[in-house]
């Protein structure tokens, strides 16, 4: 591999700036590692003439000759291949890729894979490297024409459904000949599909950046790669979302993903970057066609698109083609010509043959879904034990003063019975065969009522759990809250399917509160919510994301004390445990958000929780700079909500604290 031109790395890297939280990056880094923010494009935009990259000649034939896009991994060129004189394209990956001796070392090997993936509707790779300063490079089949993103921006953002269908099936076939190959995609998105043109084929479908995703975010955390995992965050799988291992049917949640964007317009979900995250693994996505571009869909396709953004990835198709088999029915159904796709006939819905594991992966894992949790033992049904219908006689045969035992009573009946022997000499054979089936009934007696017993224990822990639940306490008070409740239970049932989903369920309600929280400015409330969450569940990743980003706006507003920039946002202070009589001291920091913004009718509410009455107004004074204070003496012994409100020039800002009172201290 050679490299004709000396660039020095001070060159390469010039330095950018996160808007947000000010963090330096190098030229070449695409969104911020610690809050995903898109760094400013005015940084990226280098000119032919100014971009070092070109003039450089890779593995001493081929020529770089200009950029031909900038994108979240890197920045593509056209080059020339001198040897057999053709165009190539040429990706040179962020260098912060680079700096990871195992992930280099995996982009070597995926790369080869995705090499080897020979299909019509694929972009061929070439060959990959690493240059003198780092950067890692893709030598690819170079495509003229528009990507799918393109396509529909000047379609004014949707297809007709004919066109939708031709495209998607194209790319099913694609991303389905990956998954008979055990290669998962992981970052399909319009960006990444090319149209282009085949003889009569007017939109003939490449699929780039296969294997090449995977790679990107490999064992990093999700805080770390931040930037890659949120430039695609609209066709995120829930599972991806949360961390987890991304099997074919991830792939398919991004392709329904992309088949309802090209039919209603738009994406399922429309969020800032963490909220996409959030929404991907906690909401429903609206019906497609709640959109008047999709009103009129046939419900064979609808149900098709809808079904197949399920979060459970066991209740998706099973991979690509399975889904193309679906989308073909579909159209069928709705009397859609496709016929212009070729691939069309290939498409049947037949079991996906056994994958073979990408690098990183175990076979366990690509058919495992997270969602598929084991179900506790004690919870298997038991097959009742039942004594046998065992005819048993005993005969003596003549002078030999053996026992014959018969097992079935045709047996007995084909014997001719001797005369009546007297009880004491009976054969103790025949007193041990009839001890040890009684033994046996009693057994299996015992290890029902140790089973019906063990159920209705747990029954009534899930039942008690559940109450908890409806009461939302979730992590108070201790010893009866989901929290408390789901550790003790899974501790005596272990990965009870029941338990752990009243466990996600709670975490859940937890996450939505907090986006609720935040969307209100309670920046505050957002934190601590989140951070319950997290508590009652460490393993929802969504709500481990909010707690990082509502950490990082706690701190910036503490550290600004009149910030002029941003939406409005209230730190309301939490309030301790108190004693009836005792004083309350309640405190409000409002940041206005712009200059000269005027704060109107800020007021505190005292709400009883038991009571059906509204709320006992408390007595507000404004300290300047954004504070406001109120004192009161505690209640009687109760829970209530203390409510802060503030009008900003229209917007509302509302925080909500608890407020618990004990009974008065002796």
């Amino acid at each position: 591999m050679g490299y004709d031109r000396s660039v020095s790395t001070a060159a390469v890297l010039a330095q950018k700036t996160c808007s947000r939280c000010g963090t330096s990056y190098t030229d070449d880094a695409a969104f911020c590692a610690k809050d995903g923010t898109r760094l400013g494009d005015e940084d990226t935009d280098h000119g032919p003439d100014s971009d070092p990259y070109i003039g450089t000649v890779i593995s001493e034939d081929i020529e770089l000759r200009s950029v031909a896009g900038v994108g979240a991994m890197g920045r593509v060129y056209r080059a020339h291949q001198r040897g057999i004189d053709r165009d190539v394209a040429v990706k040179i990956l962020h260098r912060e890729m680079s700096g990871n001796s195992q992930l280099v070392q995996r982009f070597h090997r995926e790369a080869k894979i995705a090499s080897k993936l020979q299909h019509p509707h694929v972009v061929e790779v070439y060959l990959a490297g690493q240059l003198p300063d780092r950067a890692l490079y893709i030598v690819m089949e170079y495509l003229d024409g528009q990507s799918l993103a393109q396509a529909l921006t000047a379609a004014g953002g949707a297809f007709t459904p004919a066109r939708a269908l031709s495209i998607a099936l194209q790319i099913c076939d694609a991303v389905g000949e990956g998954h008979t190959r055990g290669i998962v995609h992981r970052d399909l998105k319009p960006e990444n599909v090319m149209l282009v043109r085949r003889a009569d084929m007017g939109e003939w479908v490449k699929v780039l950046d296969f294997g090449i995703a995977k790679v990107a975010v490999g064992e990093q955390s999700m805080q770390t790669a931040a930037g890659l995992v949120f430039g695609t965050a609209r066709y995120i799988s829930p599972e991806g979302a949360q961390g987890a291992n991304v099997g074919p049917p991830g792939d398919v949640y991004s392709l329904a993903t992309i088949v309802y964007q090209m039919l209603a317009g738009r994406t399922p979900f429309d969020a800032e970057t963490v909220g996409l995250l959030i929404k991907h693994i906690h909401e429903a996505p609206p019906p497609i066609t709640s959109f008047p571009r999709a009103a009129d869909l046939h419900p064979a396709l609808v149900k098709v698109v809808m079904d197949n953004l399920a979060k459970d990835p066991a209740r998706r198709a099973p991979n690509a083609r399975a889904f193309a088999a679906q989308l073909a029915q579909a159209a069928r159904d709705a009397n859609i010509s496709i016929s212009e796709v070729g691939v069309v006939a290939r498409f049947s819905n037949v079991p996906s043959p056994g994958l073979d594991p990408t690098l990183d992966d175990g076979i366990a894992q690509l058919a495992i879904s997270p969602y598929a949790l084991p179900v506790s033992p004690v919870q298997a049904s038991l097959a009742p034990v039942e004594p046998a219908s065992v005819a048993i006689m005993v005969e003596r045969s003549s002078g030999s003063g053996a026992g014959v035992v018969s097992s079935s009573a045709s047996a007995a009946s084909s014997v001719s019975t001797p005369p009546a022997e007297p009880a004491r000499r009976s054969s103790p054979i025949a007193i041990i065969l009839l001890a040890f089936l009684l033994g046996a009934a009693l057994a299996g007696l015992a290890v029902q009522y140790i089973a019906r017993r063990g159920d209705v224990e747990h029954d009534a822990h899930v039942s008690k759990t559940r109450a908890a639940l409806a009461d939302s306490r979730y992590i108070t008070p201790p010893g009866d809250c989901v929290r408390d409740l789901v550790v003790a239970g899974l501790a005596r049932w272990p990965n009870d399917v029941d338990l752990l989903q009243l466990r996600s369920t709670a975490s859940m309600e937890l996450v939505t509160r907090a986006m609720v929280a935040q969307n209100g400015g309670d920046v505050g409330g957002a934190r601590d919510l989140a951070k319950d969450a997290t508590s009652l569940d460490p393993t929802d990743h969504s709500a481990a994301l909010l707690l990082s980003q509502y950490d990082d706006e706690v701190k910036q507003l503490g550290a600004d004390a009149s910030p002029t920039t941003g939406r409005p946002r209230v730190l309301f202070d939490a309030i301790p445990l108190t004693h009836a009589g005792q004083r309350v001291d309640l405190v409000a920091h409002v940041t206005a958000g712009a200059a000269n913004t005027k704060i109107a009718d800020a007021r505190m509410t005292l709400f009883d929780h038991s009571a059906t009455i509204g709320g006992i107004p408390i007595t507000v004074t404004y300290g300047g700079q954004g504070l406001y204070r109120a004192t009161m003496p505690a209640p009687k012994p109760g829970n209530y909500d203390v409510v802060f409100e503030a009008s900003i020039e229209g917007p509302n800002l509302r925080a909500v604290r608890e407020l618990t009172v004990l009974a008065s201290s002796p």
